[in-house]
C-alpha cells in the first residue's frame, strides 16, 4: 500500500458561512423554478446566475458585511454584460430578501 500525503487546507469560517448563503439562496431560487449557476470561490460581483423564462439574475449573496459603493457598481456593470437584473441577497431578521439593486 503505498502512503500519499497531503496538506489540509483549512477554511475560514466567513468562507463556509458565505458558501452556505450562497447554497442556500440557490436552493431558494430553484424552488422557484429556476436554473442556477454558482459562481465557486470566483471573487467576482456575482455569486449566482439564475435564470427562469427569459429573465435572467445577478446575485451577488451577503451575509455579513455591508455592501459598498465600488461593490454595487460592480454588480451593476456585470449584471448589465449579463443582459440580468442585479440582485443583492441579505438576510433579514431570520428570512432570506432578494432586492434588485438599482
Amino acid at each position: 500500500m503505498c502512503e500519499i500525503e497531503y496538506d489540509v487546507v483549512r477554511l475560514g469560517s466567513a468562507y463556509v458561512r458565505g458558501r452556505s448563503a450562497e447554497y442556500w439562496v440557490k436552493g431558494l431560487l430553484e424552488a422557484q423554478g429556476y436554473l442556477v449557476i454558482r459562481s465557486a470561490a470566483s471573487h467576482t460581483p456575482i455569486d449566482l446566475l439564475a435564470a427562469k423564462d427569459g429573465v435572467r439574475l445577478a446575485v451577488q449573496v451577503k451575509v455579513k458585511s455591508g455592501f459598498t459603493k465600488e461593490e454595487k457598481a460592480e454588480l451593476l456593470k456585470w449584471a448589465e454584460q449579463f443582459g440580468a437584473k442585479p440582485i443583492l441577497a441579505t438576510k433579514r431578521k431570520g428570512r432570506w430578501v432578494l432586492k434588485e439593486v438599482a
